[in-house]
């Protein structure tokens, strides 16, 4: 180790001493079993609605047939209808609805040059307030990205600072949960992380080469430390976790790799993808995530449905392609069978008195209201969970007809605790909906 990087991790070390002692290294969520967290996760569909879509109706006992699939969850889904992304077209810069909207959707101010967002995405400024106490403030995956400019980028840190997504589900799960905890190969054999013990473990090992080239005073605070990692780690041996499917953290089963740019390998790349982001979830290792399926200029021609055309095409029916939009619906459908394993999952996990869906918010976004003409004034998205009790679970359709996407971020960051009135840029948003309040 050289000089540099031997400093930087004494000052790390003798830092988190200062902030908060032994707990620094702890996941907050697991040293007590208290109320369960709250999450939040954004998934994105490439392209957008088409001309005589049929969307979901209020007051039907169906979400119909592009969202059919997620009737079993309708009880507690609100339909977001006719959203407009304000902010899209009013600067100067972004190439055309493709390379604005994406950027756009989650961060409702212009964008400084044809590169880069303008400011955070929504998911961020969460991340900086409920990702404090985790491993990972946010996680991002991703499913086949063929292009890399900016209509492959939701994700913003702050102004020109992209956040880059995983494409591979095993490169995910090693920067996840790490090496040591290699994931299951092909069986139907399920690999228990135990949380306490690991956290323990991993933090003991870092601190070990840091012993010897410590000044006596150093040590002597350095080995207190330990002594007080490993009486917190006798009690925790004691305290119940809050997960409570099986009393421990499950991993995924990831089986053999891949080619992950392969389309053929589309479908399977994202249920794996959603079982890792559910699984760093569980266990407590984030506690917002974004899921993004392939490109705004949609690159995959779904020969597993007998599609076979590109999703760009079927957009704007060139060649006449999709001339009655059944292929488009196909595909959205697809889309919403992804969207209800992902819900699934979430309903399946049990957390506390009820489940991890109950805590979650989960939002389906897409960047157009109408992908042949670029349109992103009325807007279909989906908002799923209550975020344990703030958004009512009406099952409802809501026609938001004039509301800008800002004002539904503003009722995000409301949710979890971030009392902002606008976001974004300011001009665009009017407040929170209210309407989605409980």
């Amino acid at each position: 180790m050289d000089k540099q990087r031997w400093l930087a991790s004494r000052r790390a070390v003798l830092g988190i001493l200062g902030a908060g002692g032994a707990t620094a290294l702890l996941p907050k969520g697991k040293a007590v079993a208290a109320a369960a967290p709250t999450r939040f996760i954004v998934m994105h569909v490439p392209e957008g609605m088409w001309t005589n879509a049929q969307r979901p109706v209020a007051g039907a006992t169906t979400l119909g047939p592009i969202f059919g699939p997620l009737d079993p969850y309708k009880s507690q889904l609100t339909v977001l209808n006719n959203l407009n992304l304000l902010s899209r077209d009013k600067g100067s810069f972004g190439g055309d609805g493709h390379h604005r909207g994406v950027p756009h959707m989650l961060t409702c101010i212009e964008m400084p040059d044809n590169n880069n967002a303008g400011g955070p995405s929504v998911d961020q400024k969460i991340a900086q307030t409920i990702g404090a106490t985790t491993k990972f403030a946010s996680l991002q995956f991703a499913v086949r990205i063929v292009y890399g400019d900016t209509d492959s980028k939701p994700i913003w840190s702050a102004a020109k600072q992209v956040v880059p997504a995983m494409q591979s589900p095993w490169d995910a799960y090693t920067r996840i949960f790490g090496t040591a905890m290699a994931p299951s190969g092909g069986t139907a054999t399920t690999s228990t992380f135990d949380m306490k013990k690991s956290v323990m473990d991993y933090a003991l090992a870092d601190l070990a080469p840091l012993m010897t080239r410590l000044p006596a005073s150093d040590r002597d605070r350095l080995d207190s430390y330990q002594t007080s990692l490993r009486d917190i780690e006798t009690r925790l041996a004691s305290v119940a976790p809050p997960v409570t499917t099986g009393g421990a953290c499950t991993s995924p089963t990831l089986g053999a790799t891949m080619d992950v740019k392969l389309e053929a390998n589309y479908p399977t790349i994202g249920k794996l993808q959603m079982d890792t982001m559910v699984a760093a979830m569980q266990c407590g290792l984030t506690r917002v995530a974004s899921l993004q399926w392939g490109n705004s200029v949609d690159q995959c021609t779904y020969s597993w449905l007998g599609v076979n055309a590109l999703g760009h095409d079927l957009a704007h029916n060139t060649g006449k392609v999709d001339t009655d939009g059944s292929k488009k619906q196909k595909v959205f459908n697809w889309y919403a069978t992804q969207f209800a394993y992902l819900l699934g999952k979430l309903k399946g996990t049990a957390e506390g008195t009820g489940t991890m869906l109950d805590n979650t918010v989960v939002l389906w976004i897409s960047e157009f209201s109408e992908g042949n003409g670029h349109k992103s004034d009325k807007l279909c998205w989906l908002l799923m969970g209550n975020a344990a009790g703030y958004f009512k679970q009406q099952g409802n359709v809501l026609d938001l007809t004039g509301r800008a996407v800002g004002d539904l971020h503003v009722s995000l960051l409301n949710a979890f605790g971030i009392p902002d009135k606008t976001f974004g840029n300011p001009a665009y948003t009017t407040g929170p909906i209210t309407a989605l309040q409980a």
